[in-house]
């Protein structure tokens, strides 16, 4: 049974509740299914129940569940991607996005000002955006497979590895004082901090660890 700081591999499907429209998802079989094109990840993730790697309501759901069980919860606009902001809808002229060589259309991200915007609509040269997430305000569903639970110590340090870098690395030697994790991949430092710091939270508070590329 699954308790808090488990590391737990999870399957989900994530679905916009009034429409059905798959919005994320780690399941092969359901896209190919359903035709779902993008720059998906079809392998199960990370979730550590009491942390903060997916949405807190999916890392609280799985406690007390198994590997196998199967279920669906909703997930409400506050515990999701936070309510819709009508504050944060602005305007631009058109000249904004050509002087950046950017051509709107509706539904693009575009980054404005440091941060991402979703075109809303271009009527006479104006341009409606919104700085709310594209899923903010929606309720949605989301269905989960509790794929397995992590015990082997160095499969830890690979998933949460993998959980930042989106590889797995070629390799993990530990001894009583380090763990180096063995990649080929180029390791921004904030990230290199990142996976430091959850190694000690959640596996062990007095390892160093090192992220060599090979």
């Amino acid at each position: 049974m699954i308790k808090e700081n488990d590391f737990v591999m999870i399957n989900f499907v994530g679905r916009i509740a009034s429409t059905g429209q798959i919005f994320d998802l780690t399941d092969k079989k359901t896209a190919e299914k359903e035709n779902i094109n993008g720059d998906y990840n079809f392998s199960p993730v990370l979730v550590i129940p009491g942390g903060n790697y997916v949405l807190k309501v999916i890392s609280d759901s799985v406690i007390g569940k198994n590997p196998g069980d199967k279920y669906e919860i909703t997930v409400q606009p506050k515990d999701g991607f936070g309510e819709f902001d009508k504050k944060l809808i602005k305007t631009y002229g058109i000249a904004v996005f050509r002087s950046n060589n950017i051509n709107p259309s509706v539904g693009d991200m575009v980054l404005l000002d440091d941060k991402m915007a979703t075109v809303l609509a271009i009527n006479s040269g104006r341009v409606l955006v919104s700085y709310n997430h594209p899923l903010a305000g929606k309720e949605l569903k989301y269905e989960i497979e509790i794929v397995s639970i992590i015990e082997d110590e160095k499969e830890k340090y690979s998933a949460i590895f993998e959980h930042y870098i989106g590889k797995k690395p070629e390799s993990v030697d530990i001894d009583n004082e380090t763990a180096k994790i063995h990649t080929k991949e180029d390791v921004k430092p904030y990230l290199k901090d990142s996976i430091a710091m959850d190694i000690e939270k959640y596996i062990n508070k007095k390892i160093k660890t090192e992220i060599i590329k090979d």
